[in-house]
């Protein structure tokens, strides 16, 4: 694991509990894939590497580039600026869950390539929704784990691939807002999923990944760059 640091935080190169999710070993989380350029941009790499995990007695194909922040964060405005990879089947994230225990989780991004590289997905129950980039918001109902539902988004006719795009949330006591570019595109305010979230501190991930349905023969070189990021404190 290394650490680097980038925008006054601190960023390990691994989730907090290891490099590889268990149903996920496709994939796994690979320091080399984390590269900070000369203009102090966070480079988030997919590329073929793999890796045993004796634990699991299965080997990882591809390596990805993931970041999780070392600081505890509540109450706030967060924010990145990002061009999403390009490449097949990808899957990179913006997101955060609690320190205590999972759920909670808030995704501010989640954004899915399909086998042609495209993030263009229209639906025709979310017409304006046509670029596949989601929010979702994970909470506990009970002793069950539970999700709002991924849900896509009208921010635009550019290509989020091909252009440097802000990612938001607004977290406050009594709602969360998501916002894609300066469009407020979904706002939570469900007491029950409030008051879990008021009660913890969050983590806050960036990371580059590939979806169930990559090509492990041939896996995506890719490049989820990450123009800066900020966090303003209510």
């Amino acid at each position: 694991m290394a650490t680097i640091r980038w925008k006054g935080y601190e960023w390990i190169t691994e989730e907090r509990w290891g490099q590889v999710h268990p149903e996920k070993s496709h994939w796994w989380y690979d320091e080399s894939c984390v590269l900070i350029d000369n203009e102090n941009n966070l480079n988030l790499m997919t590329k073929r590497n793999p890796k045993y995990f004796p634990g699991l007695n299965k080997t990882a194909v591809v390596g990805a580039g993931l970041v999780s922040c070392t600081g505890k964060f509540n109450f706030g405005v967060f924010k990145i600026v990002a061009k999403l990879p390009e490449g097949s089947n990808l899957w990179p994230a913006f997101w955060m869950w609690s320190w205590d225990t999972w759920p909670p989780e808030i995704d501010v991004l989640e954004g899915y390539s399909d086998s042609k590289g495209s993030y263009l997905k229209p639906r025709f129950s979310n017409p304006l929704g046509f670029w596949n980039a989601q929010t979702n918001v994970h909470y506990l109902n009970g002793s069950q784990s539970k999700m709002l539902g991924g849900k896509t988004h009208y921010f635009g006719f550019k290509d989020p691939s091909k252009n440097f795009m802000e990612y938001t949330v607004s977290w406050k006591k009594d709602k969360i807002e998501f916002y894609y570019g300066n469009r407020l595109v979904r706002t939570i305010d469900d007491k029950k999923i409030l008051k879990q979230l008021s009660d913890t501190t969050m983590n806050v991930i960036i990371n580059n990944g590939v979806t169930s349905d990559v090509d492990l023969s041939n896996p995506p070189h890719s490049n989820f760059v990450i123009k800066d990021f900020t966090y303003t404190p209510y």
